[in-house]
């Protein structure tokens, strides 16, 4: 029974590691996606060109779809879509009405609020390679 005494302690500590392991992991990855998303939001200034100038939206667009193609690595599919939508909307060679702009826009923010309130880790997707997308701004 003394190695009662003993194997107890040592099995709640690993276990209470684990536990606080786990959790420093989880506010790492949101810690994370929360940074992603406020660069990705900052950079919507990009599509507003009576805000600033050509080059700084051009550098902004560009912000933005990295900030995006970041997000593959940790974000859930809903936010890509959305942005992936987003895009589409404020395509140049697509004419889209400034409500559906922002009907995109607000659908891609509330996806990303949406993602930070669960604070779920990701672990599966239904993204395919077929869906990453190689956008350039112009």
């Amino acid at each position: 029974m003394d190695y009662l005494k003993i194997i107890i302690p040592l099995l709640v500590a690993t276990i209470a590691w684990f536990a606080n392991e786990w959790r420093k992991r989880r506010w790492e990855e949101y810690q994370r996606k929360e940074d992603r998303y406020q660069e990705l939001i900052k950079s919507l200034r990009g599509f507003h060109l009576s805000t600033v100038s050509a080059e700084e939206s051009k550098a902004l667009k560009n912000k933005f779809i990295d900030q995006l193609n970041l997000c593959w690595m940790n974000c859930p599919d809903e936010v890509i879509y959305k942005a992936y939508g987003f895009i589409d909307s404020v395509h140049t060679g697509k004419k889209s009405t400034d409500e559906e702009k922002e009907k995109a826009l607000a659908e891609l923010i509330l996806a990303i609020r949406k993602d930070l309130l669960s604070n779920k880790v990701l672990s599966k997707t239904a993204l395919t390679p077929g869906d990453f997308r190689v956008l350039t701004s112009t």
